[in-house]
């Protein structure tokens, strides 16, 4: 604690001390030395009596800082927080790109639903698929409502979240699949295996990070776990086809010798991604249409239903929370779905002569 004079100021007297519960300094200054003298002694009896009352002016400038925190300074302390892995760091970064660069020097305290209809209304029509907008959008709302999770701002009204119109894609189809195997690396035979006959997830999320902890040959069950989708379910146990038991056992038996944890690995090291090594297996495979290693997942959900396996079975399979998710994103109706479909339907008993040639339909048909 002190006092100091400094000439050529409004306020020349200037009292400073350190506060007691966090050390840093602090400071007040005035117009006279009497008034300085009078807080100074104030302030003195503070921290020797009432030191708690220091805690209330650190809240009040906390609160006051927090005002003043821009969108942006928002988001670096929400990804401290979260600690994304490198991966998803990424993409977060990218999702709040555009968002950052329009209303990331603006005070959370000032953000508005006008604020976020404009930024919506310009995403709109950029040249990417809806459902990354949806995305991108979903990621700023994540945000602002840890915001005000932290009291960093009041809650504010998001504008709905656009649809989004997912791509549809066909899964290969089982001799596809048994082209691929013949002529694809080790590694990518077992990424079919286990994304075709198990749905494990291809990626990070969960195939990637499988070990033969999370194989149970006695019982027949494969352990994956979630993909932070489900929180309600971080694990499930998809059993292991009695056809496929042998070869899981050929693998453990391979890798145990050359002590490689993981399941899926090349060279004895785990891997991060299969682009190039898929890619080279479609090109021996003589496949020209687009197949995606995640493919394989809607080709073990169509098989699936193609069986009569029910949808509530199949999403607990899959790991989805609910089943409306398998009908928005992997049925795929194969030709003799729909053919046995039509054909399940009641014969007419009165149709009009030469309406419909029961006859001459077989031999066309044939």
């Amino acid at each position: 604690m002190a006092i100091r004079e400094r000439k050529g100021r409004a306020s020349p007297w200037q009292v400073y001390w350190n506060n007691p519960l966090t050390g840093k300094r602090e400071c007040a200054n005035f117009a006279t030395r009497q008034e300085a003298e009078k807080h100074d002694s104030l302030i003195k009896h503070r921290i020797r009596f009432d030191r708690e009352s220091f805690r209330q002016g650190e809240e009040e400038e906390e609160k006051e800082q927090a005002q003043d925190m821009t969108l942006e300074a928002c988001y670096l302390e929400y990804l401290k927080e979260k600690k994304f892995t490198r991966g998803c760091l990424a993409w977060q970064i990218g999702a709040m790109r555009y968002p950052l660069q329009k209303i990331g020097l603006l005070p959370v305290t000032v953000i508005t639903r006008k604020h976020l209809e404009q930024l919506k209304a310009e995403m709109l029509p950029m040249p990417v698929k809806s459902a990354t907008i949806r995305g991108r959008l979903s990621v700023l709302r994540t945000v602002l409502r840890w915001c005000v999770a932290q009291g960093y701002m009041e809650p504010v009204e998001f504008p709905k979240l656009p649809p989004a119109q997912y791509e549809k894609f066909v899964p290969p189809t089982p001799a596809e699949l048994e082209a691929i195997m013949a002529v694809a690396a080790p590694h990518i035979v077992r990424t079919v295996v286990l994304g075709a006959q198990c749905g494990v997830r291809v990626g990070p999320s969960e195939l990637f990070a499988l070990t033969w902890d999370d194989v149970d040959l006695v019982r027949g069950v494969l352990r994956v776990h979630g993909a932070k989708k489900n929180p309600n379910a971080p694990w499930r146990e998809v059993p292991i086809r009695e056809s496929l038991l042998l070869l899981f056992r050929q693998w453990r038996h391979e890798d145990a010798a050359d002590g490689v944890p993981y399941l899926i690995h090349h060279g004895g090291k785990p891997v991060e991604s299969v682009k190039r090594a898929w890619a080279q297996a479609l090109r021996r495979a003589g496949i020209t249409r687009r197949i995606r290693p995640y493919d394989l997942r809607h080709a073990f959900a169509t098989e699936l239903i193609a069986g009569g396996v029910d949808i509530g079975t199949v999403a607990k399979l899959m790991g989805h929370s609910s089943p409306a998710m398998i009908l928005m994103h992997y049925q795929y109706v194969m030709d003799g779905q729909k053919r046995a479909a039509v054909e399940a339907l009641p014969d007419l008993a009165h149709v009009p002569k030469g309406m419909c040639p029961k006859g001459k339909a077989l031999t066309e048909r044939q």
